[in-house]
């Protein structure tokens, strides 16, 4: 017995070939969805897209090497009153108390300290003055930080 090879009839519908035709703009709007959503974080708490964010960020905050960013504090004289390492910490009637950055003091380096923190003074305060006390300001490990200097007028 022979068997017969016909093609059965097989007949598309229009609505069947518009359906097909419209599956990859379904996925695709079904991509913009998801991809809108997870920018505006429009997911509900308790459900496993918001689950999955947070699990993504939480593994991003602890795995991702600190080296990556480069972002390691730098020590900088400190800028108050647009002056830097110079700051007016009191002024009375027995003087006048400033607190003098060490890195400031230090790059006037062949001069002892306490000459230049006076040449510091000078090109700072337009009065005359006596340097009455220098003081270092030292850190737990004694590196000196800052001179606190009292200066009377």
């Amino acid at each position: 017995m022979a068997q017969s090879t016909e093609a059965p009839d097989q007949t598309f519908s229009h609505a069947q070939t518009v359906a097909t035709a419209h599956a990859p703009i379904k996925v695709w709007g079904k991509i913009k969805l998801v991809i809108t959503r997870s920018v505006f974080w429009a997911y509900e708490r308790g459900s496993w897209q918001y689950d999955l964010f947070v699990l993504a960020i939480l593994l991003f905050i602890f795995l991702v090497p600190r080296s990556w960013f480069n972002d390691r504090p730098t020590l900088q004289l400190i800028d108050l009153r647009h002056q830097q390492g110079f700051v007016e910490l009191s002024h009375s009637k027995e003087g006048r108390t400033y607190l003098i950055d060490a890195r400031l003091v230090e790059s006037l380096a062949p001069e002892t300290p306490e000459d230049a923190i006076e040449t510091i003074l000078r090109s700072r305060v337009p009065k005359h003055f006596t340097v009455k006390s220098i003081a270092p300001v030292k850190d737990r490990n004694n590196v000196i930080l800052s001179y606190t200097v009292v200066i009377a007028q």
